[in-house]
């Protein structure tokens, strides 16, 4: 028989009253758990994509995305520069020297690490240009030793604008009588920086000239080449490409090195969470599983009249394909509009139920891939179709001659 037989007689017995209440029951909470499965994993996985683009617009944005550097020092930046800048994918090439380093403040003592940049080239490519709290780029002035730093770290040392910090650092360190004594400089606190993110705590800028004096590098001479990218999570291709490209004489390293472990737990935390959100749409399955078993027991009569009419196996398998997949369809439907709609108003109804899960004045990101939400869509509508196998099977092995024996 043509297929169009066994949608109609799935549609209607899908519309038709149940003869059990507890079918129409089971039928209708598994229609609500897939609902609330499709619109959680829309909403978590939009508000985790948020929080992992946050991170990456503003981590990735502050810190060296690709670094190229040799021995000691350049040999040739200025040609070095040129070389990167026509690389695919690189917005911006600055000049850096960058040290490891410990500050003391007010009565504080706190690690952090130190970028000594060109003021002028950075700030057209650092997202921290957008979130200075106090201060400007343009106040690293060459020999003035004045310093940015994140707002956490200038809490932890008591600092405010203006106020004095002595920076010491390994590098550069030589030998005197008393041994090995580090080199340190006392720099002036310009101004304060927040993103929100982990470099608030342990970030500082300075000129690159002052940076050279503090690490004893040399009068102009730079430590390496720092790259800015369109995407950042391209760095780790374009690294060994370069890699490759420069030779042994050159080292180049990505932002893996300090910040990979973070991104790898955030992406497996997202991964687990809609892995545990899908438990809610297998769930319902079994819902639907259950509902077509009680249904193909009720229907046993109906299923014997049809195949002695001619319905063949596979058309009775469709028959309950079908009616097992229209309370999906209407589920996966429902929970689409339900998570599309919070996802876009999920700040104010956060706001209203006086929920804050991050600190005031910071609203909840939130980034809807429509690709990710396709593949939920689907993988909602494949566990269902693969649910409603077994009844629809079962409801083909009906024998007519057994069915309707005592009617």
């Amino acid at each position: 028989m043509s297929p169009s037989v066994s949608l109609l007689i799935g549609l209607r017995y899908w519309r038709a009253r149940k003869d059990t209440q507890f079918v129409s029951f089971i039928t209708f909470f598994s229609v609500v758990g897939i609902a609330l499965g499709v619109a959680a994993l829309i909403v978590v996985s939009s508000v985790m994509n948020g929080l992992e683009g946050r991170l990456k617009t503003r981590l990735l944005g502050a810190v060296p995305q690709v670094l190229v550097s040799q021995a000691r020092y350049l040999d040739n930046p200025a040609e070095l520069q040129q070389t990167l800048a026509t690389q695919p994918g690189v917005v911006g090439v600055t000049p850096l020297v960058g040290t490891e380093a410990m500050l003391q403040g007010e009565g504080a003592l706190s690690g952090a690490q130190i970028l000594g940049v060109d003021p002028h080239q950075e700030s057209g490519f650092s997202t921290v240009s957008s979130h200075l709290l106090s201060g400007r780029w343009q106040d690293l002035q060459p020999g003035q030793y004045q310093i940015l730093m994140g707002a956490r770290l200038a809490s932890r040392l008591n600092l405010l604008p203006g106020d004095k910090v002595r920076v010491i650092s390994a590098t550069g360190a030589v030998y005197g009588p008393m041994g090995r004594l580090p080199s340190q400089r006392v720099f002036t606190l310009a101004g304060v920086f927040e993103l929100g993110a982990e470099v608030d705590g342990n970030l500082a800028y300075v000129h690159i000239n002052d940076a050279a004096r503090l690490t004893r590098l040399g009068k102009g001479r730079v430590a390496s080449m720092r790259l800015y990218l369109d995407d950042a999570f391209t760095a780790p291709a374009l690294a060994a490409q370069l890699q490759t490209q420069l030779g042994e004489g050159y080292r180049v390293q990505d932002w893996r090195n300090d910040y990979g472990q973070l991104f790898s737990a955030v992406k497996m935390e997202k991964n687990m969470m809609a892995m545990l959100l899908a438990l809610i749409i297998a769930i319902a399955a079994f819902n639907v599983v259950s509902a077509l078993v009680m249904m193909v027991t009720d229907k046993t009569s109906d299923i014997a009249i049809l195949k002695t009419m001619g319905l063949s196996r596979a058309s009775v398998m469709g028959v309950f394909s079908v009616q097992g997949m229209t309370s999906t369809l209407l589920g996966v439907v429902v929970g689409a509009l339900a998570g599309l709609a919070l996802a876009f108003n999920l700040q104010g109804v956060m706001a209203a139920l006086g929920i804050w899960l991050l600190p005031p004045g910071q609203p909840l990101p939130v980034i809807l891939n429509y690709g990710q939400i396709g593949l939920i869509l689907a993988g909602a509508m494949l566990i269902s179709y693969l649910a409603t196998l077994y009844p629809a099977w079962r409801a083909s092995l009906i024998q007519p001659a057994e069915a309707l024996r005592y009617e």
